[in-house]
């Protein structure tokens, strides 16, 4: 009997035992999953502070860097403002992209006066597939469809062109160049060219935004070296025949022969020596004269130029005229001048005319033009 019950107590004990341990292993399992999900916690935490800690940082960054190009570009839109000449005005814009996004390979084409054809003028990190002379026509190519759309072509949004537009693009594109971003510079609705990066840093901030502004910048600088141009053009014209007089020749010669070599176009010099501008009668010496710059205002292109060098010669300056096109402009001023009458019914008589050809991509100096003017023989009116 007393065996039995120590028995029976033992049994009793041993499962009480068996119960508090089965309960005890319980609660330290538990404990561990709860010290192990508290560490998970901890650690992350850890992580999202680390994460924003390096977001704070690159706040901060972020922060300072716009405050820094919001200081610049005032400093960069005074530098564009201030060039005096295309060149250097490329110059100056590819110099503001880079700063502004970092890129490095910047390309900038200008416009001809006519807005037909787009002119490389300056290269950055590009000149191992962009050379000059290249010309590019508007409407060709991403630079020309960006110039004649007026909108900024982006690389990443070529596939949703239309397939006509995408063939024609790439039909006439400029080998082994395509541009990140190409964005027209239009002022008032005339193109002054086009900017092109390629391979933007992944970090750049707001590229498109920044490359339109400057390009609008752009704009409105050659705008301003186009007027410059214009009104020191108009401080030296000759009064008698409205054209600009001889000190106007060699900056003006100078720009149309660098338009020869930049884009790829043929220019004709023409002298033109009216022997009634040079009688003793200065009053209708100077009529006649006014007759023939009259005559030739109205029929020139305007992109034509004629300069009044002297008292009975102009020169006119004929960008794109090659061998043909000489030949019917010279028949035409010998037909049409000496049969020109001023209100006495006096004929304007006797006219000369000697020219010059300079064929594309040729790289004359002006005094070599000039020189070489000075040989050609006079071609002579029968007059009247």
């Amino acid at each position: 009997m007393v065996i039995g019950l120590l028995v029976g107590g033992l049994a009793g004990a041993l499962i009480v035992l068996l119960i508090m341990s089965i309960v005890s292993a319980k609660r330290a399992n538990r404990n561990e999953e709860r010290i192990s999900s508290l560490k998970s916690d901890i650690t992350a935490l850890r992580y999202d502070k680390q994460e924003a800690d390096a977001r704070h940082t690159r706040y901060d960054l972020e922060i300072k860097k716009h405050r820094d190009i919001a200081i610049l570009f005032p400093e960069l839109v005074k530098q564009l403002l201030a060039a005096r000449t295309p060149d250097e005005l490329a110059k100056l814009l590819a110099r503001a992209m880079n700063r502004l996004t970092g890129c490095n390979r910047i390309a900038v084409f200008l416009a001809d006066i006519r807005g037909g054809k787009l002119g490389l003028v300056h290269t950055e990190g590009l000149g191992e597939i962009l050379k000059q002379p290249l010309v590019v026509n508007v409407g060709d190519g991403h630079v020309g469809f960006a110039a004649e759309t007026g909108l900024v072509f982006e690389k990443k949004n070529l596939e949703t062109e239309s397939e006509l537009t995408t063939k024609r693009l790439e039909r006439t594109a400029i080998p082994d160049f395509l541009p990140d971003l190409a964005a027209p510079m239009v002022c008032q609705g005339v193109l002054y060219g086009v900017i092109c990066l390629v391979d933007i840093p992944i970090e750049s901030t707001l590229p498109r935004e920044r490359l339109v502004a400057v390009a609008a910048v752009g704009a409105a600088a050659f705008e301003g070296i186009r007027l410059l141009g214009r009104f020191e053009s108009a401080a030296d014209m000759d009064p008698d025949t409205g054209l600009p007089g001889k000190g106007r020749l060699k900056p003006v010669l100078g720009q149309e022969i660098e338009r020869v070599r930049r884009f790829d176009s043929p220019l004709a010099v023409v002298e033109l020596v009216i022997d009634r501008g040079a009688i003793d009668d200065r009053y209708r010496a100077r009529e006649f004269m006014s007759i023939a710059a009259n005559h030739l205002k109205a029929t020139l292109r305007n992109i034509d130029t004629g300069l009044r060098t002297s008292a009975d010669k102009i020169i006119l300056l004929l960008p794109g005229t090659g061998d043909k096109g000489i030949e019917n402009v010279t028949q035409r001023l010998l037909d049409d001048l000496p049969k020109l009458e001023n209100d006495a019914g006096d004929s304007l008589g006797h006219v000369r005319i000697r020219y010059l050809l300079i064929e594309s991509g040729k790289t004359d100096t002006v005094e070599a033009v000039l020189s070489s003017l000075e040989q050609k023989v006079f071609i002579s009116s029968i007059g009247i």
